[in-house]
């Protein structure tokens, strides 16, 4: 089947050739749901849509009905004993009672339709089974689709059980030691089992629309269910309207559509995702939903410290952790080679870590930053830091800036030695790296290369001349150069500044720090500038 999708601003309209799953990732006000309804008019009579606006208050029992009338009520939201009646739900009646006359905004009140359905085609099927079974005994009963509901409901949450009875579904723990009405269960119980129920009882061959299929579903179940609904329902089309990139990523081999904006007579600005770049699903994802530029920092979770502090020092980005270097300076080169897909700025952050100033300008090319200290947990050792932290708790800021900056040289000159090691052995690293080709494919060419690396390259004399250069910097007390270099990240707790602060720990420091950025005030304004600086961008 061919998914003709509306209008687009900024192109002709996309054709989907026999699309399984689509999905329209739009941050809140987009028009996603405006997108569904004109996907709904468009194929009114093939389409199922599932609301964001859904009453999820279920009847305590219901009656049967008949199976037509049943359908009838749950598709198009009413029904008709005449075939003129039929014709008309069949063709316009559905805006009118299923939706309110409003496409859009209508709350979808068919929890108990759905329910006097199932149970209709349960009874229907109980007495097809039942006239099978006189004149064969070994016919076996069907599946009846509360049975497939049952199934999956189940499979989701394993602590529970449904029990089928006449209008009637209960609930029970496991163990059966506990026993209600399905009426009485959980909102996430409830959504589960109606989304479930909403896409078994569709037409065959239909397209489902499921507006945030995400929406009261704890995130460590959303993708079983809808793998499993998936698989159910293999003749169908599904179209996910959602804002949670998580989901996106999750529905694997999916046409993904990028909702920018609705701009109006039923025209959308969007684009499909088909473009090749290299980045993960998830982060391409994230930042095309950004409203705001994007800045890649190396954190990877929430107790980093960068994850904690940059939202603070550069407020006008969203930030996205890749973790390690290398994948920040992958991503932003990468994303900056599509500025003319997305439209967005892009800048990367990696620790300077032992680079040479012709990497750190290399770099600079690309929009990635590099701090003015070797480390981020160096930033926190800055004079205007420490004086801003102590000043905070009472103390005087130049006292115990002095002691800190005495205590952190003295650290410095006791690992001079080792710094220096780290130093050689990443120049030694490089021009290696220089001298042998990645082209080498033999054991005779390698030791050719190895045996051609000059004597010149003498790993004495390189730790040696660091040794020299950093006790220089010891002797003139340069504190600030001292910080660009030292890669040492537990010298914060050990230049005793916590104690010197009358802090317990660097959380605590890190705490106070963010309460200052946090103020409206001329101080926050300072500090946020400051930090600003320390970045070479």
């Amino acid at each position: 089947m061919r998914i003709e999708l509306p209008k687009r601003i900024n192109g002709p309209e996309v054709v989907l050739e026999n699309p399984r799953i689509i999905v329209i990732i739009g941050a809140n006000g987009s028009g996603k749901t405006r997108l569904g309804a004109m996907i709904e008019k468009k194929y009114y009579n093939d389409t199922h849509r599932i609301s964001a606006q859904k009453s999820l208050s279920m009847p305590l029992f219901v009656s049967t009905s008949s199976k037509e009338k049943a359908e009838y009520e749950l598709w198009y939201g009413g029904w008709g004993a005449t075939q003129d009646d039929k014709r008309w739900y069949e063709t316009e009646g559905k805006l009118q009672t299923r939706w309110q006359n409003n496409w859009n905004t209508s709350l979808l009140n068919d929890f108990e339709k759905l329910m006097v359905l199932l149970h209709t085609e349960e009874y229907e099927e109980s007495l097809k089974f039942k006239e099978r079974h006189k004149i064969d005994p070994r016919i076996e009963n069907n599946n009846t689709k509360l049975d497939q509901i049952i199934k999956i409901w189940e499979k989701v949450l394993p602590q529970r059980k449904l029990i089928k009875r006449a209008g009637i579904i209960e609930v029970s723990t496991t163990d059966n030691s506990v026993l209600y009405n399905a009426s009485e269960m959980s909102d996430g119980e409830r959504v589960i089992l109606y989304l479930i129920g909403e896409t078994i009882c569709a037409k065959p061959n239909s397209i489902i629309v499921i507006d945030e299929p995400e929406m009261h579903l704890h995130k460590s179940i959303i993708n079983s269910l809808w793998d499993q609904i998936e698989e159910t329902r293999h003749d169908c089309i599904f179209i996910y309207l959602t804002h949670d990139i998580d989901f996106a990523v999750s529905r694997f081999g999916s046409k993904k559509i990028w909702l920018k904006s609705y701009e109006g007579n039923e025209i959308w600005n969007y684009d499909v995702l088909d473009v090749q770049v290299n980045l993960p699903d998830e982060i391409f994802l994230t930042i095309l939903g950004s409203r705001k530029p994007i800045l890649f920092i190396e954190g990877k979770d929430n107790s980093s410290l960068d994850i904690n502090l940059y939202p603070y020092i550069f407020p006008e980005y969203t930030l996205k952790p890749l973790g390690s270097c290398h994948k920040v300076i992958e991503s932003t080169k990468s994303f900056k080679e599509l500025y003319h897909f997305h439209n967005l700025d892009c800048r990367g952050i990696v620790d300077r870590d032992r680079r040479t100033e012709i990497d750190i300008q290399n770099l600079k090319k690309f929009g990635i930053c590099v701090p003015d200290v070797s480390e981020i947990e160096n930033l926190l050792l800055k004079e205007f830091v420490i004086k801003s932290i102590a000043f905070k708790l009472g103390k005087d800021p130049n006292e115990v800036f002095d002691r800190v900056k005495v205590n952190v040289i003295e650290i410095f000159d006791s690992e001079i030695e080792f710094q220096s090691i780290l130093f050689a052995k990443n120049i030694l690293r490089r021009k290696v790296e220089e001298l042998i080709s990645k082209r080498t494919n033999s054991f005779e060419e390698l030791d050719s290369q190895i045996n051609n690396i000059p004597p010149t390259l003498n790993a004495k004399e390189i730790i040696e001349q660091f040794k020299g250069n950093f006790q220089a910097l010891v002797s003139s007390k340069d504190y600030d150069s001292i910080l660009k270099v030292f890669n040492q990240k537990g010298v914060l707790s050990e230049s005793k500044t916590i104690q010197l602060c009358g802090l317990a720990n660097k959380h605590e420091f890190l705490f106070h720090l963010i309460e200052i950025l946090k103020r409206d005030s001329d101080e926050s304004r300072f500090l946020q500038k400051e930090l600003r600086k320390c970045f070479e961008c």
